[in-house]
């Protein structure tokens, strides 16, 4: 069995998808995703980030449903993607594009695909932070060559509203990488969680995404102060030379 999971880079509106997945059998609903079975060993998860798994599912089904959530034909090479092949077996062990389960039902699908679509979602941070940082980085070696950089006050405030808005879009839908419920009272589930954390590198690629995200919002604070001391010197050079033409004209009016 294969289980895929999709990034579509934007938010889904799980309310109202719901008529159109109908069709299959809706086994867990909350705020944040929907899980539903197609059939007896297959299933569609939907988190609310934009994420998109698959287990066992068709091919055209596949495509049929990204199609719909995007409402436009994919490229689904293009996409941000995950695959992992699921096979049965005696132990519980993540490796290297494949994962062993005892066996496979509604809850072990569930932390599978939960995992995986928190994979995808940070494959699509880790991209923008690092847009964010190498565009930084330009004004970087501008500041290193010449002493100056080339950045306007509006596109200073621009870079500092799409870092927060990232460092935003991350604490609202990654705050924290819990468990389902079911995995704190089940050890088999509990380890399985663990073993996914573990091999997708969920936490430690939130903690990288977070501290690029904190050196590009120290470098535009620098710019930030710089620009504003520019400015500021620029005031007091206009506000000395606007003095001295009030003396040179009282100056004037006394000898004339």
């Amino acid at each position: 069995m294969l289980v895929k999971a999709y990034h579509l880079e934007v938010q889904i509106d799980l309310s109202r998808i719901r008529n159109w997945f109908s069709k299959y059998q809706l086994l867990k609903r909350e705020h944040t995703f929907i899980l539903y079975k197609t059939n007896k060993e297959s299933y569609i998860y939907l988190k609310n980030y934009g994420s998109v798994v698959f287990l066992n599912c068709e091919n055209f089904e596949i495509v049929t449903v990204l199609e719909y959530l995007n409402g436009t034909k994919n490229n689904m090479e293009t996409m941000l993607s995950e695959e992992y092949e699921i096979t049965i077996n005696d132990d519980i062990e993540v490796d290297f594009g494949s994962i062993q389960i005892k066996e496979l039902h509604d809850d072990i699908a569930h932390i599978i695909m939960l995992n995986l679509a928190q994979s995808v979602a940070l494959m699509n941070y880790v991209n923008k932070a690092s847009d964010l940082h190498e565009k930084t980085m330009v004004y970087s070696r501008q500041l290193e060559h010449t002493g100056n950089f080339k950045l306007s006050k509006t596109k200073m405030r621009k870079f500092i509203g799409r870092t927060l808005n990232l460092k935003n879009n991350i604490a609202e839908n990654l705050f924290v990488f819990d468990s389902p419920e079911v995995a704190w009272s089940d050890k088999e589930l509990s380890v399985l969680d663990y073993k996914l954390k573990d091999e997708l590198d969920v936490a430690k690629r939130h903690q990288g995404i977070e501290n690029s995200l904190n050196v590009i919002k120290e470098n535009l604070d620098l710019f930030s102060d710089i620009i504003h001391h520019k400015y500021s010197s620029m005031l007091e050079w206009i506000i000395i030379l606007l003095i001295l033409f009030e003396i040179v004209q009282v100056l004037i009016e006394k000898i004339l």
